[in-house]
């Protein structure tokens, strides 16, 4: 992580919790905070524990989505963004109301660099969705925001990671903010740019088809369930027996869903041995299109 740029631009499709994992970080040596405006508390912590595995050594959270009336005066007030402790770790939250204030958010943020300035672990701010931002504003305030959250993250020496949907921006907006940031990380690439001879030889086989359209229902799943659910499926049977079981788990792990992530329409984490869907993957007509391939659609 040490080698990490200190902001990073991710452009990645699909579900707000897409791009967890790709932080690349070691849980118990860092602290990370979460802005996000559409995640709560228990969303993020539970997209966290099964994208990553283990929550950091400290874990902060803004969010918008906790926000009730009864957080309102303390948002709404003329001091600082009022933070509490949350039980089952060291997880902090704070609650925000307007995601139009990126002036307020900003301090919120600079608030948590301030409080981690003396670890001795390294700090990741990560902003799970560009884009509500600047749907709230506009582009120039986002540009602002952004450049003067660079700059508050390479002083207190932390790492900036924020995500942007570029599908749900226009191109030009895309590009104006791209130069704020020391790398930018393209994940919209997806089984799209496949020959058709490699799709109809990863699609022609039944397990990799079932794999594909159990993830489609569940978006991410683990490899021990989809390896229980294709000995059901191909043994015809509500109780598959341990040794059938076994065949679907060996098969799934070795050769199946390696096949699939070599192709980008899964991400397989083997420690964790979670299986999710590709971002650019998960769309409902284009799926059904690549699943319908071998038996002679296009």
């Amino acid at each position: 992580m040490s080698n990490r740029p200190t902001a990073t631009l991710r452009l990645l499709c699909g579900a707000t919790s897409d791009g967890d994992d790709l932080l690349e970080v070691s849980p118990p040596e860092v602290n990370v905070l979460v802005v996000s405006t559409s995640r709560s508390m228990t969303e993020v912590v539970r997209d966290w524990r099964s994208a990553v595995g283990s929550l950091p050594a400290g874990f902060g959270l803004v969010t918008f989505a906790e926000f009730t009336r009864s957080a309102a005066p303390a948002d709404t007030a003329g001091g600082q963004p009022a933070r509490r402790s949350v039980s089952g770790g060291d997880i902090t939250l704070t609650s925000m109301a307007n995601p139009g204030n990126l002036q307020r958010l900003g301090t919120a943020v600079t608030l948590y660099l301030d409080d981690w300035a003396d670890s001795d672990r390294e700090t990741v701010v990560y902003v799970d969705a560009l884009s509500p931002l600047i749907k709230e504003n506009d582009v120039e305030s986002a540009f602002q925001f952004l450049h003067l959250l660079t700059r508050s993250v390479e002083h207190s020496g932390a790492a900036l990671v924020v995500r942007l949907d570029p599908d749900a921006v226009e191109d030009r907006t895309a590009n104006t903010l791209q130069p704020l940031f020391d790398h930018v990380a393209d994940h919209t690439d997806d089984a799209s740019g496949i020959d058709l001879d490699t799709i109809h030889d990863l699609l022609g086989n039944p397990r990799r088809r079932f794999v594909l359209r159990r993830l489609f229902e569940e978006s991410q799943l683990g490899l021990d369930q989809l390896a229980a659910d294709l000995a059901r499926w191909e043994n015809d049977t509500d109780d598959p027996t341990n040794a059938e079981r076994e065949r679907s788990y060996t098969a799934l792990a070795s050769i199946h869903v390696p096949r699939l992530a070599e192709a980008s329409f899964v991400t397989f984490d083997r420690e964790t041995e979670r299986v999710r869907l590709c971002g650019g993957t998960a769309d409902l007509d284009r799926l059904e299109r690549l699943l319908n391939w071998p038996s002679g659609e296009e």
